[in-house]
């Protein structure tokens, strides 16, 4: 039976990697994307390798919960059409901003994005999730998380806001919230993904000029996002993977993490916080 992965960012970068590689293993793909012009892009790129039904592409923004609740929807109506499970979740959306902004929802962008999103597309998608035989969770990190520590006063930048600031903390966040997921929900592994540097443009699409610039030279130093992609798929499907749950992953080998992930307090503090801020009574 085809597995079905469900990815977010999947028109550019490593998410974009990620699809053309699923499909190539014949997977059942869901992309999730924003823009127009991608996504045709996706499925001109996609076309020469796919079968029919393999690729199902969802337009929609991870910066609200209005917006995400609504993208659920239509994941939902997918998975249920053609009667399909879902096998993996993989989270590569990421967003860096310079200067401070927020969203609907008064939270700020960067934390949005890259954390509660994360959490709340989790939360819709868990009952589907743990019915399959063998399910996985990804969420894609960044080296940058073990020089970012926690401030719950603080949680989301608002005060002394810098754009590597929110950024990092946000990656930590990632590797604080698979860590408490893996710890509730022993049925579903699930792992945060750190690639490495790797070329792609996420820190130059809602960025300042030097900012920008500045990420344009040092990613030239990345690798292909081919790599990265491979490094998640491995992850996915190798069963040396089956029993670390919780891990933090980094260019397909388990390593230690920041510290201050290791520990309880921030672990279960952070969770309650974020379910809180997503009136989210409870996960399951």
């Amino acid at each position: 039976m085809q597995k079905i992965a469900i990815v977010t960012g999947a028109t550019s970068g490593i998410g974009r990697q990620l699809v053309l590689k699923l499909i190539e293993q014949n997977m059942i793909v869901i992309a999730l994307g924003r823009s127009d012009e991608k996504i045709e892009n996706l499925k001109i790129d996609t076309e020469a390798l796919i079968t029919d039904n393999a690729l199902y592409v969802i337009k929609g923004d991870l910066n609200n919960i209005k917006s995400i609740e609504e993208i659920e929807k239509r994941i939902s109506f997918v998975l249920d059409e053609h009667q399909y499970q879902i096998d993996y979740l993989i989270h590569v959306a990421g967003r860096v901003t310079s200067g401070y902004h927020v969203n609907k929802d008064q939270h700020e962008m960067t934390f949005a994005v890259n954390h509660l999103a994360v959490v709340l597309l989790t939360h819709l998608l868990i009952k589907r999730i743990r019915k399959s035989e063998k399910s996985r969770i990804l969420v894609v990190s960044s080296q940058s998380h073990y020089r970012a520590n926690i401030n719950f006063n603080n949680l989301e930048s608002k005060k002394f806001y810098s754009i590597l600031r929110s950024y990092k903390r946000s990656k930590l966040y990632n590797v604080l919230f698979v860590k408490a997921l893996a710890s509730r929900f022993e049925d579903v592994p699930v792992y945060a993904i750190d690639p490495g540097l790797v070329r792609t443009k996420i820190g130059t699409k809602n960025t300042s000029k030097l900012a920008s610039f500045v990420w344009n030279w040092r990613s030239k130093k990345g690798i292909d996002p081919m790599v990265a992609a491979t490094h998640m798929y491995d992850v996915l499907t190798q069963e040396r993977f089956d029993n670390i749950s919780g891990s933090y992953i980094r260019h397909g080998q388990p390593v230690s993490s920041n510290p201050i992930t290791y520990d309880k307090e921030n672990i279960d503090k952070l969770w309650d916080v974020s379910l809180e801020m997503l009136d989210i009574k409870k996960y399951f």
